[in-house]
């Protein structure tokens, strides 16, 4: 069922919320140390991306090659020649479009007492060629199921400008006095979408979020066209779309103008010409939580187990037998958590055979990019109800996020380092260990501070931000942004083939280079480095943020 809201009072926002199946809601604090589990699961985006592809039109007049590009993508779905394509007008619109010999184009006016054949259908056109009519809604609502199927599969849908609105969250329009905020399909989830946007429009859009802050606003302007493949949005025409998020107490609001790029053009520049809407709307969701990290954050501490963790390119001589060793050795049940945005890998069986040649007890591979199995899948997560060691690969961290961030998984992840097991990784596998995560956005490397993710980690240990390859990609200024930003965290930079061991809040160093360690509670001065780095051999003491010196290392081991 649609619902249409008016913007009134404070009330309206807990009506909204209601029907949104929202909360607004605080993370339990973590003062003291120790492991804890605190993260929620329902605060996050489930569905992560889409399987198809979305084209929302800014007016009835498409960017130049909008029809070819939406064909060309309906052909390389297509199992099918010629390519079907059904024409959907909710309000019986007219069209003069051509289509190619090619494309076969069904012209199919949905009622309410029938449903739509869309079985072996690649594309959909979806008109109404005029402001949807109570009875436009109707329609619209009754291929909603339909829709979202079509979609799940793969499909290819573009809207026109009419249509394209209800095809959000929330679908918003301005009435004789009061804005009105209507309820949409949310098949481009968690946005409110406007169409022949202007600047003038942007006031009433954050109005709309400012009464649904978990939203993200997407202005598409007349002559425009905006593309939502996967987890990727892009735009095309003459002038940029806009995407908003509302501001808050702590944070202003945030607006991106996406620069417009020609379609089917393939070299681009992800930071100017994409947004990634799964980090928008954890940006947007952080929005409504209590901010992080912490004033005052837990201690660095491992209670019971050790983390080792790799800054990448490498493993330092030994290091693994010296896992499998903390982990029980033959006694030893060790899991591998690949790193990878696909739905599915291929086994490491290298490395697992690796792990079973030296007689452990058991050794699997988990890996899912569907986070309702990662909550509730009890095959799935057997492994992980008596593991002693998990090891997490490198690749881009974000994508430990996505899959495990606040499931029953991350709870049973942090569960083996409560019963004194060991936690490893190496580059994305290192920095994945904090509770701050840092360099995890999806569009790119370069950014040590992303919003959307920095409250991503799963968090074995808490306190700190750990970067990795650091010497070797010369990361040690974007350390030295994210300390002064954020001075309560306790910066650590890992060089390639180096490793540190963490016990207690001891981190031993091991391997060929140097660990960064950047305390902003000393003073920075001018022309010196404002880290410490230490070298094979060495130790810092993580929870007073100071070197260890070697007679100091001597007399804690004998006593």
């Amino acid at each position: 069922m649609l619902h249409s809201l008016y913007l009134r009072s404070s009330s309206v926002l807990m009506a909204i919320l209601l029907l949104a199946g929202m909360e607004i809601v605080g993370q339990e604090q973590d003062p003291h140390q120790g492991v804890r589990f605190d993260e929620a699961f329902e605060m996050w985006p489930v569905d992560l991306k889409i399987n198809g592809q979305i084209m929302l039109a800014g007016s009835e007049q498409l960017p130049e090659g909008t029809l070819e590009h939406f064909l060309r993508m309906v052909q390389r779905r297509s199992d099918q020649d010629p390519s079907r394509v059904v024409h959907v007008p909710l309000a019986n619109s007219e069209t003069d479009l051509e289509w190619p010999e090619n494309v076969e184009v069904n012209r199919v006016t949905p009622t309410i007492e029938q449903d739509l054949d869309l079985a072996d259908v690649s594309g959909i056109w979806l008109t109404n060629g005029r402001p949807l009519a109570k009875q436009d809604v109707q329609q619209l609502n009754r291929l909603s199921d339909q829709l979202h199927a079509f979609i799940g599969r793969g499909g290819i849908l573009l809207a026109d400008p009419w249509v394209s609105p209800w095809l959000g969250r929330w679908n918003f329009s301005t009435g004789d006095r009061l804005p009105m905020i209507d309820e949409g399909l949310n098949l481009v989830p968690d946005c409110v979408i406007g169409c022949g946007f202007q600047s003038e429009d942007e006031k009433q859009m954050l109005s709309v979020l400012s009464v649904s802050p978990r939203s993200i606003g997407v202005g598409v302007p007349a002559g425009g066209l905006v593309v939502l493949n996967g987890r990727k949005m892009r735009a095309y025409g003459e002038r940029p779309a806009i995407f908003l998020t509302a501001a808050n107490t702590e944070k202003p609001i945030r607006r991106k103008e996406l620069r417009v790029s020609g379609l089917g053009q393939r070299r681009i520049n992800p930071y100017l010409q994409m947004v990634d809407l799964t980090a928008w709307r954890r940006h947007a969701i952080d929005r409504t939580v209590e901010p992080f990290p912490l004033a005052e954050p837990p201690t660095p501490y491992v209670e019971n187990g050790s983390l080792v963790i790799v800054g990448g390119g490498g493993m330092p001589e030994g290091l693994f037998d010296q896992f499998i060793e903390m982990a029980g050795g033959e006694n030893a049940k060790l899991v591998y958590v690949p790193c990878a945005e696909e739905e599915k890998v291929m086994p490491n069986r290298r490395l697992l055979q690796g792990w079973r040649d030296k007689g452990v007890a058991s050794a699997d591979m988990l890996h899912t990019k569907d986070r309702n199995q990662a909550n509730s899948d009890e095959a799935f997560l057997a492994p992980l109800r008596d593991a002693t060691g998990i090891w997490f690969g490198g690749g881009r961290q974000w994508n430990f996020s996505d899959s495990y961030y606040g499931t029953e998984a991350h709870r049973l992840m942090k569960g083996v380092v409560e019963r004194g097991g060991v936690i490893g990784g190496s580059s994305a596998g290192a920095s994945i260990q904090a509770r701050y995560l840092a360099r995890a956005n999806p569009l790119g490397n370069f950014d040590i501070m992303v919003d959307g993710y920095e409250r991503g980690g799963l968090g074995f240990i808490g306190g700190v931000a750990i970067d990795q390859h650091f010497s070797q990609r010369r990361r040690q200024p974007d350390m030295t942004s994210l300390v002064n930003r954020y001075p309560q965290l306790l910066g650590i930079g890992l060089d390639e083939k180096t490793a540190i061991l963490v016990r207690g809040s001891t981190a031993e160093v091991v391997g060929d280079g140097r660990v960064f360690f950047y305390d902003r509670n000393q003073p920075v001065i001018p022309g010196q480095p404002d880290y410490v780095a230490l070298e094979e051999g060495e130790s810092y003491e993580l929870s007073q943020r100071e070197r260890i010196a070697p007679e100091d290392s001597v007399k804690s081991e004998d006593e």
